[in-house]
């Protein structure tokens, strides 16, 4: 029944008001100037999978003549096996870099220093007899190396002898503040009597030294006399490393009269596609910074994968060398820290020249940033340069940081908050790339549930991992 009344020409009867009601045509979210495709997936080339589960292979040039390691008791091992040549012969190096150093048959002058730290006696020399996954360790590490003890003949300084380490002899003494500096001087030749060493395969069994045994050695860092013989090789095996791709869905669902009911702000079916695209997008972006180790599920009969991300905040994704958790090296005092300090930092992440960016860029938080501004303001001698919407720099508000080695450019990411504001991660994108599963990259399926209701459902779709090359050129930090 109508009912009329008295009261403003400009109202109803029941008190709502007679104007036409003025909406904005835009809904307007929070943060709609920062979405994920600006950041880490956004920038990141995108590379083809025809499997779920991929591989790639790494390297090192022989680059590194010289380099220096803590021998702590944590840094030394027996060989699986023991016996001779097999206690305190591993060494594990803390950065994948220094893996440039090492290859089979090379011999380094090895000396020691700090507290009780200490080579086996006489032994003046190590030749290298197994790397990575090859060192005779039941759990090695690709930055494991096996050594055998070595000193220079004293009649013939072109001549290395073996210095056998007894069964229950030490080759290297620990200590909590000993250092092991190597340098690389030749390349072992022929084995005593016997024909060159990689025919006869010594180095797959350390105990085949003898003491005193003799490695003639010609050529070294280019020593070549006219008309010399060929020289013999250095050897050294590739890594195999791998990934796996991670279903992420995003499903929505509406009914026939909305989809075709005129509303504010535009069709709602284009809101949900928008909303649900921008979500889908961050779920991926959250998995490459925070997943840790990956999981392949293989027991099941449908797997549910999940790749290895960059395992910011824990120890167990793919950054492990430049890892904040892991070294204190990256780890920087959010009370005193100078720029110093800071730049010590820097010098660490930068160890790895050859393999690595000059230029990486950094995903902060605002407590980092503040950080960053605040130590700059207090040298007078410098700055950070900020730059606007910079394509190449996922066009973000950027604060680039020229250290003493090479440059960081800082980007604010919105998901390094609560639990993760003291982390920055930078990463090197020469060496960072998304892998897609084939027919698989980020897709909207429509009306995918027939099951007879009045509307549709869709969702996005997207099947994808990261392949992080050469970890060691990319690094997280953390404000303590």
């Amino acid at each position: 029944m109508s009912t009329y009344g008295a009261g403003t020409a400009t109202q109803f009867s029941d008190g709502t008001q007679r104007q036409v009601l003025e909406l904005g045509p835009k809904i307007y979210y929070y943060n709609e100037s920062v979405t994920p495709l600006l950041s880490i997936s956004g920038r990141a080339g995108a590379v083809q999978t025809p499997v779920p589960i991929y591989e790639w292979m790494e390297d090192e040039y022989f680059i590194k003549r010289s380099v220096k390691t803590p021998i702590v008791s944590t840094d030394v091992a027996d060989t699986a096996t023991g016996g001779i040549n097999g206690h305190h012969t591993v060494v594990k190096f803390r950065r994948q870099a220094q893996m440039e150093m090492f290859e089979v048959g090379a011999i380094y002058a090895a000396s020691v220093a700090g507290g009780s730290a200490a080579l086996q006696t006489a032994v003046t020399h190590f030749l290298c007899v197994a790397i990575g996954k090859g060192v005779n360790l039941s759990s090695p590490t690709d930055k494991h190396v096996q050594f055998v003890g070595l000193h220079i003949k004293s009649s013939d300084s072109t001549v290395y002898q073996v210095e056998q380490c007894a069964d229950g002899s030490d080759l290297i003494t620990a200590d909590a503040s000993g250092i092991l500096t190597l340098t690389y001087v030749a390349t072992a030749g022929q084995y005593g009597t016997t024909a060159n060493y990689a025919s006869q395969g010594l180095f797959q069994a350390e105990t085949a030294f003898v003491d005193d045994n003799e490695f003639k050695v010609a050529g070294g860092n280019g020593t070549y006399a006219e008309g010399a013989a060929v020289g013999s090789e250095t050897r050294k095996k590739v890594r195999r490393l791998s990934n796996c791709t991670q279903i992420f869905r995003e499903p929505y669902t509406i009914t026939r009269t909305a989809r075709v009911s005129e509303q504010y702000g535009g069709p709602e079916l284009a809101r949900l596609q928008a909303r649900k695209l921008a979500q889908i997008k961050a779920n991926v972006e959250y998995a490459m910074l925070f997943n840790g180790a990956k999981s392949l599920d293989s027991s099941s009969a449908n797997p549910q994968r999940t790749f290895a991300g960059l395992g910011v905040g824990g120890s167990a994704g793919v950054v492990q060398t430049n890892n904040a958790d892991i070294d204190s090296s990256l780890q920087f005092d959010n009370g005193s820290g100078t720029q110093a300090q800071f730049d010590a930092v820097i010098e660490h992440i930068f160890q790895d020249t050859m393999d690595g960016s000059m230029e990486k860029t950094v995903f902060a938080s605002n407590k980092w940033l503040l950080k960053m501004t605040s130590m700059v303001r207090l040298d007078s001698s410098s700055n950070m340069n900020a730059m606007m919407g910079e394509e190449e720099k996922a066009g973000l508000r950027v604060m680039s940081y020229m250290g003493p080695v090479g440059t960081l450019n800082f980007v604010p990411h919105p998901m390094l908050r609560g639990a993760y504001e003291d982390y920055a991660v930078a990463v090197d994108f020469a060496n960072f790339d998304a892998r897609v599963l084939a027919e698989s990259d980020f897709q909207l399926r429509r009306d995918i549930v027939q099951d007879g209701s009045d509307g549709q459902t869709d969702e996005w779709l997207v099947e994808l991992g990261p392949e992080i090359r050469q970890e060691q050129t990319h690094a997280i930090m953390k404000l303590v």
